[in-house]
């Protein structure tokens, strides 16, 4: 650990950063101007590891399961998922020099996470830690007794210091992690907005070209594609026939050497006749406008296969910082001329510069004018106005759905329909929201038990949500457009002692040769809304994975006494009020 004189040093190169390093962009332009990172199309050279100051969090081989810019459900993932052989429990080492700035606990998202704070302006930031290193353990575990919450969220107010290559945690598998791994982000300290790590110096092998597996032709109107007035994939190179206007989106990822994992692209560039009209690239990100992904992604596709598909136009709603070219409209056309043929270039790049360039002839053989104007009036005539709030009702009346002003990333048509006693529909499942939309339901017998479920395409169930009642009027919010039923949610979640713990006696439970006492805590209807747990009438920190329905009291808190029987009290409740409790006495 650092003396008081590294203390002081840390300290200072910290406001001095502070000062200096306010503004990443400005960071970008001093290491292009030098020869940095970001180069032409015809560069060889890739945009990876052109930035020093950032070591590996991890003391063995870096592998990805997933990277900056892979596009997630509602979100860009914002770092680097590094593998860890299907284990927990690596020692997660500091990657700068640093204090920590934030911890955060939760049974959801980043899980245990931690974030340091260094000396260049940079934060580093470590999520889906099993534990932290014993100083911030024994803190937090206070802090979570102080408030009697499993939850945390806060700024420590006392310095935990870092130098680089300190275990500053160990990994694991916490939160909403689909296995264990450690999740890796540089942010810009000022604005915490994340940057691609891998614009840093690790150790990833990358050999491999990214893949363009083809591009999507979205007609516009009464456009039409190979004479189909539907989006057309088109896996090969070729000639394509278009009669008036259409727009672009290619399904595309990356993978590196060492794993097949399918990650996501740096970069990607729409030439037509040599013409760059559309570019993006992935080297910065903003938490404020994340989801916008879902814009920016070609939704019908993305929320159907979870291919990685990529518009090559800019919907209107789409603030994304992204973008290095683009065009108003982002239609391709004949430009007014009654035929023509042009050619449609796509290349796309890895971080690491590997490169994939593909081309198609495009030959239009009916006037685009005709199409586009037509497209216009259908659309003027249809379309509400993304710009303005709009209450759209079944045709009954029974539903009604409030749209706040920009609530879609375009102007929009919306269905709403009443499927009587069974439920309803709301638009179509594969168009985004940007805003949530409140939907009103007259509903006979509502209470506070009343729920309804989103139900996906194949018939499975998705998502539960509740409301209120008002009026006999069921109300909720929602970001999912899409078929729902209706439902009740009446029963209580259940609680059970892990067998490990079972007696002879009904009312006994054992703690023995074991580091926890383990309980199985599960909900199949709205969720989980809070819980509590009580040892001799003394509150207790229950840990809770619900992804495993498993919550824990670890006996490292110290707040049982060895050889006694305790009385255990555990309380839950779900989002529809219903309410479980498990009592019984238990020997540590």
């Amino acid at each position: 650990m650092w003396n008081t004189s590294h203390f002081r040093f840390f300290v200072q190169c910290a406001a001095l950063s502070s000062l200096l390093l306010q503004d990443v962009q400005s960071i970008a332009v001093c290491q292009i101007q030098n020869g940095g990172v970001r180069q032409d199309s015809t560069s060889p050279i890739g945009w990876a590891g052109h930035r020093d100051g950032v070591a590996s969090p991890l003391n063995i081989p870096l592998i990805l399961a997933g990277n900056f810019g892979e596009l997630r459900a509602d979100h860009f993932h914002t770092g680097l998922d590094f593998k860890t052989e299907g284990r927990e429990g690596f020692p997660v080492l500091a990657a700068t020099d640093g204090v920590i700035s934030r911890v955060k606990i939760s049974p959801y998202g980043y899980g245990r996470a931690l974030y340091l704070s260094g000396p260049q302006g940079l934060t580093t930031v470590y999520a889906h830690l099993r534990e932290f290193a014993p100083a911030i353990e024994q803190w937090a575990v206070d802090l979570q007794y102080k408030q009697r919450q499993f939850e945390l969220d806060t700024r420590p107010s006392q310095s935990f210091v870092f130098e680089t290559g300190d275990t500053i945690g160990w990994s694991g598998n916490s939160g909403g992690s689909g296995g264990p791994h450690l999740h890796f982000e540089i942010r810009e300290t000022s604005t915490q907005k994340p940057l691609n790590p891998l614009l840093w110096q690790f150790e990833i092998a990358d050999e491999t070209d990214p893949e363009l597996r083809g591009i999507w032709l979205l007609p516009v109107g009464n456009g039409s594609i190979n004479g189909r007035q539907r989006p057309v994939k088109l896996e090969r190179e070729g000639v394509v026939v278009a009669a008036g206007g259409f727009r672009v989106a290619i399904d595309a990822l990356d993978r590196l050497d060492a794993a097949r994992n399918s990650c996501g692209i740096y970069k990607a560039e729409m030439r037509v006749d040599e013409e760059l009209v559309h570019a993006w690239e992935l080297d910065t990100l903003d938490f404020s406008v994340n989801r916008d992904m879902n814009a920016h992604a070609y939704f019908p596709a993305w929320s159907s296969t979870g291919e990685q598909v990529h518009r090559m136009h800019r919907l209107p709603g789409n603030r994304l910082p992204i973008y290095t070219r683009q065009t108003t409209s982002g239609v391709l056309s004949c430009g007014g001329l009654v035929k023509c043929q042009k050619s449609l270039s796509i290349k796309i790049w890895d971080v690491h510069g590997n490169a994939v360039q593909k081309e198609w002839e495009v030959v239009w053989k009916s006037p685009a004018s005709d199409s586009i104007a037509m497209a216009s009036v259908n659309d003027s005539a249809q379309f509400n106005d993304r710009s303005l709030s709009h209450v759209v009702r079944s045709d009954d009346g029974s539903i009604e759905v409030l749209c706040p002003s920009r609530s879609f990333y375009q102007d929009f048509s919306l269905l709403v329909q009443d499927s009587g006693v069974s439920g309803f529909r709301i638009g179509m499942s594969d168009t985004p929201i940007s805003k949530p939309v409140e939907v009103r339901a007259d509903r006979l017998g509502c209470s506070a038990k009343t729920a309804v479920r989103s139900v996906g395409d194949d018939g499975a169930i998705s998502v539960w949500y509740t409301g209120e009642c008002r009026k006999g009027t069921f109300v909720f919010s929602t970001r999912q457009l899409g078929e729902y039923e209706w439902a009740v949610d009446s029963v209580p979640p259940r609680i059970s002692a892990h067998r490990r713990h079972r007696t002879n006696e009904d009312f006994l439970r054992v703690a023995k040769n074991t580091n926890e006492l383990r309980f199985t805590l599960s909900d199949d209807g709205t969720g989980i809304s809070n819980f509590t747990a009580t040892l001799d009438g003394k509150w207790i920190l229950m840990r809770w994975d619900p992804k495993r329905e498993r919550m824990w009291y670890s006996l490292s808190d110290g707040r049982h006494k060895t050889g006694e029987q305790q009385q255990l009290e555990i309380t839950a409740t779900d989002d529809a009020g219903n309410q479980v409790s498990w009592s019984g006495w238990v020997q540590f």
